[in-house]
């Protein structure tokens, strides 16, 4: 298990190690009352959003679930929102053969299934009007140090500091030749 305890929002939490069936992701948090008026828990793969999970509180009071590629984002799926300002929360994400089964409080709330192979997502996204007191990682091998640095290959994830997404850039040296 490998628990971050109070992270910013919005952040970025770096996965280290491949995300695969068994997986669970819980946060635990308290929805505050502000301008934005939602948050969103997100799975991210580069310039991807894997698994979008969006707490509305406006008008609708409503969950939506999509995923984001090559600038699009897919059909989206609505859920009816359990959550209510100022209270608290546990987000639990398990990862499935097929889908992830989002619970909230103890309830499920949905199934979504992949669009993009679990083993893709690098970080978890929290955004939005909510405090995070704790995100639990577990059912991961940890043959990694957690709290190293992550090189993603990439600047960043667009939403977390960055306006774009910038991919890995390579230098080829003039003048090579791999047959040489």
């Amino acid at each position: 298990m490998h628990p971050v305890h109070h992270p910013p929002v919005p952040s970025v939490i770096p996965i280290h190690e491949e995300l695969r069936e068994g997986c669970k992701i819980d946060v635990h948090g308290k929805v505050l009352h502000g301008h934005h008026k939602n948050f969103s828990v997100e799975l991210l793969s580069g310039p991807h959003i894997v698994l979008h999970i969006n707490f509305r509180f406006h008008h609708e009071h409503t969950v939506v679930m999509n995923s984001f590629s090559h600038g699009s984002w897919g059909p989206e799926v609505r859920h009816h929102n359990p959550l209510h300002h100022d209270k608290h929360f546990h987000l639990h994400i398990h990862v499935q053969h097929s889908h992830y089964d989002i619970d909230c409080n103890g309830h499920r709330l949905a199934s979504f299934h992949h669009r993009f192979p679990a083993a893709t997502v690098q970080a978890l996204g929290l955004k939005g009007e909510v405090h995070v007191e704790k995100v639990n990682f577990e059912g991961f091998h940890f043959h990694r140090d957690w709290n190293a640095p992550m090189n993603y290959g990439h600047g960043g994830f667009i939403g977390y500091g960055t306006s774009t997404y910038a991919g890995p850039t390579v230098q080829i040296t003039p003048g090579y030749n791999a047959y040489q």
